[in-house]
C-alpha cells in the first residue's frame, strides 16, 4: 500500500532529512539535488581522480548531450524495513532529455542520500543546478519487515569513485562525434586532393613522354 501524502506530512520526518511537509507533491516527496555531483567529461578518461564536483548553492552542473552524470540529493533517506522507496526525476527533467539509468526503488532499511545515474539522451546540453528540484520518492509499506539491508554496507554519505569504472573509459557526445566526422571528411577531401594532383602530374608526364617519342619519330 503506498502511503498518502497526509501520510508522508504527519511522519516524513521519521524517514527524510531535513524535512519539509511543504515539499509533500501529491503522494510524493520532492527531492532536492545535493552539493556532489560528477558529469562524464568529453573525450577523457572517466576514470580519473579529481573529477567529483563539490558544489555551492545553487552552482550549475553542465550535462552535455550523450554524457553520464552522478547526482546526488541533499536529504538523506531512511526507509524503515518494513517499506519500499519507489523513485524517478520529475517529469520536467524527463523531458529536457535526461534518464535515470540507476533503477527505481530503494531497499528497506536503506540510511543515506539517494545516488541518482543520469544519462542525457537528448540534442541539447543540459543545466541542473545544486538544490535544485529533481527527484520524487514516495514509500509503499510492506506485509512484513525484512533486515536484508542490515547485512549490507550502509548508504550513500558521498560519490565513491569506484563508480567511476562503471561508466566507459572515454565518452563522446553527439557534439563531439559531429567534429570527428568532420575531420574525417576534411581529411579524406585532402587526400582526394593530393591524389589529383599526383595524377594531374603522372598524366603530363606521360604526355610529355608520348610527345618526345613521337616528335622524334617524325624526326627521324
Amino acid at each position: 500500500m503506498f502511503l498518502s501524502g497526509n501520510m508522508i506530512a504527519a511522519h516524513g520526518s521519521n524517514w527524510i532529512t531535513p524535512f519539509d511537509p511543504g515539499r509533500v507533491d501529491c503522494a510524493a516527496y520532492t527531492l532536492r539535488i545535493g552539493d556532489e555531483a560528477f558529469v562524464s567529461p568529453e573525450g577523457r578518461d572517466t576514470r580519473k581522480p579529481g573529477l567529483v564536483q563539490r558544489l555551492e548553492h545553487k552552482a550549475p552542473i553542465i550535462i552535455p548531450p550523450g554524457q553520464f552524470a552522478y547526482l546526488t540529493t541533499r536529504e538523506h533517506v531512511t526507509v524503515p524495513h518494513d517499506f519500499l522507496g519507489f523513485i524517478n526525476m520529475k517529469s520536467g527533467l524527463k523531458n529536457s532529455g535526461l534518464v535515470n539509468v540507476s533503477g527505481f526503488h530503494v531497499d528497506p532499511g536503506y540510511k543515506g542520500k539517494l545516488l541518482f545515474a543520469i544519462f542525457n539522451a537528448g540534442p541539447q546540453t543540459v543545466t541542473v543546478r545544486c538544490g535544485q528540484d529533481a527527484f520524487l520518492i514516495w514509500f509503499a509499506r510492506l506485509e512484513g519487515a525484512t533486515e536484508v539491508y542490515a547485512r549490507k554496507k550502509g548508504g550513500f554519505r558521498e560519490i565513491d569513485t569506484t563508480l567511476m569504472s562503471l561508466i566507459p573509459a572515454e565518452t563522446a557526445s553527439l557534439n563531439s562525434l559531429s567534429r570527428r566526422m568532420d575531420q574525417i571528411e576534411r581529411s579524406i577531401s585532402y587526400t582526394k586532393g593530393i591524389l589529383t594532383l599526383t595524377g594531374g602530374f603522372a598524366v603530363a608526364a606521360i604526355s610529355g613522354v608520348i610527345a618526345s617519342v613521337v616528335i622524334k619519330g617524325w624526326g627521324g
